[in-house]
């Protein structure tokens, strides 16, 4: 059964609104294996691999920077990324296995296109979980953030990585992952983008716990033998 997703609104300066949608939906498959330190060692942070297809053909800078500020928040919660540029076709049948393979939690998908489909025109991002709180994919949409770069000169590069910190969140995170502070903060102002104040849009110290414990217990589990956890392609939802 399809849950209606949960409608998080963020203010920007000069009265404009955008939000952030979150639904959670049954997913069923079969995941691929992913190599994990040995039982017993302690990395020095956990590791998350993401799949990224840029289908709103953003300036290939933007999103670098993008990704950049989103493992910087990441970084600062102890778990580092691993970004995978997928291309359709892929430049080899190498890096289409890697970029395909999605295993609950260490590689998670996100997807960039221009505008939801379904959704308001201003959504900027959804994530997919099951009941359970599991989930690989999460997309994002580019062009209320642009409309928001003209309007208020918002960084969109900071924007977007901060965003995408914001969805991979709920997906380490699980399910009623939302805070008072922080990067998983439901209302972001404008202040808080800006270039002096963008620091303190970061996880909280528990939430990088959480998080980390998750990564690195799928980690030494997956050195047992294949898992069974569960992902699926982006489905429909139901509207707010």
């Amino acid at each position: 059964m399809l849950v209606t997703p949960v409608m998080l609104v963020k203010t920007f300066g000069k009265g404009l609104r955008f939000v952030l949608f979150f639904s959670l939906l049954p997913t069923t498959s079969s995941n691929l294996w992913a190599k994990s330190p040995a039982r017993g060692e302690a990395p020095e942070s956990a590791r998350v691999t993401i799949s990224v297809y840029n289908d709103a053909e953003m300036p290939a800078d933007v999103l670098d920077r993008a990704e950049g500020e989103a493992s910087r928040v990441f970084r600062e919660a102890g778990i580092e990324v691993h970004w995978l540029n997928c291309r359709i076709p892929a430049v080899s049948e190498e890096a289409s296995r890697a970029c395909r393979e999605a295993v609950f939690p260490e590689h998670l998908h996100l997807r960039i296109v221009r505008r939801s489909l379904g959704l308001k025109a201003e959504a900027m991002g959804i994530s997919f979980q099951a009941d359970d709180g599991s989930g690989c994919y999460a997309d994002l949409f580019y062009e209320p953030m642009e409309q928001l770069r003209q309007s208020d000169g918002t960084d969109i590069a900071s924007l977007l990585g901060h965003v995408a910190a914001h969805e991979i969140g709920h997906l380490l995170l699980g399910t009623n992952s939302h805070s008072a502070a922080g990067i998983m903060h439901a209302r972001w102002t404008a202040e808080e983008l800006a270039g002096t104040k963008v620091g303190g849009l970061v996880f909280l110290e528990k939430e990088s716990r959480r998080m980390k414990a998750r990564l690195t217990i799928a980690m030494q589990a997956s050195k047992e033998g294949p898992s069974t956890t569960t992902a699926l392609p982006v489905l429909a939802h139901t509207g707010d």
